[in-house]
């Protein structure tokens, strides 16, 4: 099982326990993510025809990043839910 289908299953964990989450945690999960896609978007590009990019939040996770402090909870189990499902839908891309 690929290394990003756990990290899916961690980022939705967090994303349904989104009150446990420290805001120290949900920074480290969203730069974790935001690697990961950048990461596979490259890969995708350099391999393929297919266009992977998204017009959504995973677009702009360094400037929400830096305005972490002021997102409420819920809206940050939000971010994580897309980034799980970016981050999966790259992968079946690149299959």
């Amino acid at each position: 099982m690929p290394v990003s289908s756990d990290f899916v299953r961690e980022l939705f964990a967090a994303a349904n326990q989104i009150h446990l989450v420290s805001r120290l945690e949900a920074q480290r999960l969203i730069e974790r993510a935001a690697t990961t896609i950048d990461d596979q978007r490259e890969r995708l590009a350099i391999s393929t025809n297919v266009v992977p990019l998204t017009h959504d939040l995973t677009a702009d996770l360094p400037n929400l990043l830096a305005n972490l402090d002021r997102i409420p909870p819920e809206l940050l189990a939000v971010v994580l839910i897309r980034c799980a499902d970016e981050i999966a839908r790259l992968e079946r891309l690149a299959q």
